[in-house]
């Protein structure tokens, strides 16, 4: 089943990302007593793209990144990634659901750790996608740290470019599971990388087109609405 609903005509600004932290998961807000939502970092590693997600997502939920360690350590896989990011999620969500987003590679990266916890057993609530697509992921290094704008510390971009083909590599690889609930894709105008989640999909996948989806003035309220 496939709900699609297009917010193209609307106007976005652009987000201004903030410095990105280290750790693996990054708390970005930590207060509320709602379940928290992940934040799956996209190809570069780092999750100052969700900066502006706050602001637009209910003040009682906690929002955290998870974003590559900093020990440098590479996965053999993106399976096997998908693992060590459960187990460091697990440890901060001990209870109640899991919500994930991810961006891009993030997205992909995203339904590969939702797919992990619900072979553990743990309860995943909302899934959202943003501009991500399980069949053309692959993306250059370079354009997405250009995307990121001047705030970025650039004294970084090669240990970051190096993350990027790292992770390329593995996606490349990657032949997603199956995710037993529904998603949330959100696809930037001229995209549809919404349809191509439905193989990897047992329920609804609930589709929007807006202008930018890396832009959290429309997509940030549309998370919300489908975390509540």
């Amino acid at each position: 089943m496939t709900v699609v609903n297009d917010l193209s005509h609307l106007a976005l600004t652009e987000l201004d990302p903030s410095d990105y932290a280290v750790p693996t998961i990054a708390p970005i807000r930590t207060s509320g007593h709602l379940d928290p939502v992940f934040c799956v970092h996209p190809l570069v590693g780092v999750v100052d793209c969700y900066a502006g997600l706050a602001t637009h997502v209910d003040d009682a939920r906690p929002i955290y990144g998870v974003q590559v360690p900093a020990s440098g350590e590479r996965a053999e896989s993106l399976a096997a990634l998908a693992a060590s990011y459960a187990d460091d999620i697990v440890r901060v969500q001990t209870d109640g659901a899991v919500h994930l987003l991810g961006m891009s590679f993030g997205g992909v990266l995203a339904h590969a750790i939702a797919v992990e916890l619900q072979g553990r057993g743990i309860t995943v609530g909302a899934l959202t996608l943003l501009d991500s697509d399980p069949v053309h992921a692959r993306a250059e290094g370079a354009d997405l740290l250009a995307s990121m704008g001047d705030e970025i510390d650039r004294s970084h971009v090669e240990e970051l470019l190096a993350v990027a083909s790292h992770n390329d590599e593995l996606v490349q690889r990657h032949l997603p599971g199956i995710y037993f609930g529904d998603i949330l894709a959100v696809s930037s105008v001229g995209t549809d990388s919404g349809s191509a989640w439905h193989p990897f999909v047992c329920g609804t996948v609930t589709k929007y087109l807006v202008p930018d989806a890396a832009s959290f003035d429309v997509v940030g309220p549309l998370v919300d609405s489908y975390l509540s």
